[in-house]
């Protein structure tokens, strides 16, 4: 499908995609895993900023890929460019930013469990028996983001290539948080940014490095790919615009019509 950066507003120099929900089915996407068109569709929610919102939604055995074993998702995959071409990142693509933004209800039960958790399990008998995650942004092939408890009652929080955020990191069920990522791909360091709905300034909240594989493309992945372990549940989380380009302001301008910075004063 050929790619429309959004029609109603002027796009930020310096931006290489943006998501269009209102006007494309895809949102602009390259593709889509899901096994049916109603997992990621648009329903009127819309984020704190007035942006139209996705929903995404996965129902138990929501196997699109038939892969029968800890695949069950709803994901949009590959950015691509303003002439449709998929963007894939790599050494080549250096330094990138991305926005995006999240909203969780209040009975999200995401669950990233240790092994340990599923003791004393016969583990080998189902390969789906013992697996928790919940993947809602991949840079597949490197890395990220999970919204999850990591043990059994706790409380849901943000991880990023196994990494904590240094506030924390609990999702702000029921509320909109805004993410900026910064990525080095030349070298594998990354930055997080992150506000809750009603702040102004982004607060850095991570800091660190994951080696980039050579010789293999990266590329991104956004809605719900999680484990094989969760006993019939049924999973919904909405996402708003998402944008890559080549500045922190041109990301949050583009994503969120915001001009407000960072707390560290870093760009």
């Amino acid at each position: 499908m050929s790619y429309r950066f959004p029609p109603h507003r002027q796009v930020v120099e310096g931006v290489t995609f943006a998501t269009n929900w209102e006007d494309i089915p895809t949102g602009g996407w390259f593709g889509r895993q899901a096994v049916d068109d109603c997992r990621i569709r648009v329903d009127g929610f819309r984020t704190w900023h007035g942006k139209a919102a996705v929903r995404v939604e996965v129902q138990a055995n929501d196997d699109p890929l038939a892969l029968n074993a800890n695949s069950e998702r709803a994901e949009m995959f590959s950015m691509q460019d303003i002439g449709g071409r998929e963007i894939t990142e790599g050494i080549w693509s250096a330094v990138q930013y991305y926005a995006t933004s999240y909203y969780f209800p209040s009975n999200w039960r995401g669950q990233q469990l240790p092994w340990s958790a599923f003791a004393p399990a016969h583990c080998s008998a189902d390969k789906n028996a013992c697996n928790s995650w919940s993947f809602v942004l991949q840079f597949y092939g490197w890395g990220g983001l999970v919204a999850a408890q990591r043990e059994v009652g706790g409380p849901q929080r943000y991880l990023f290539n196994q990494a904590e955020f240094s506030d924390g990191g609990r999702l702000a069920l029921g509320r909109w948080t805004d993410f900026i990522f910064r990525i080095d791909w030349r070298t594998g360091t990354y930055a997080i940014w992150r506000r809750n709905e009603g702040e102004k300034p982004f607060r850095l909240v991570l800091e660190g490095m994951s080696k980039v594989p050579s010789g293999r493309p990266i590329y991104v992945k956004q809605g719900l790919y999680r484990g094989g372990k969760v006993e019939g549940r049924t999973d919904v989380l909405w996402i708003g615009p998402t944008v890559r380009g080549a500045t922190f302001s041109a990301v949050e301008r583009q994503a969120f019509d915001s001009n407000d910075g960072q707390t560290d004063g870093r760009d």
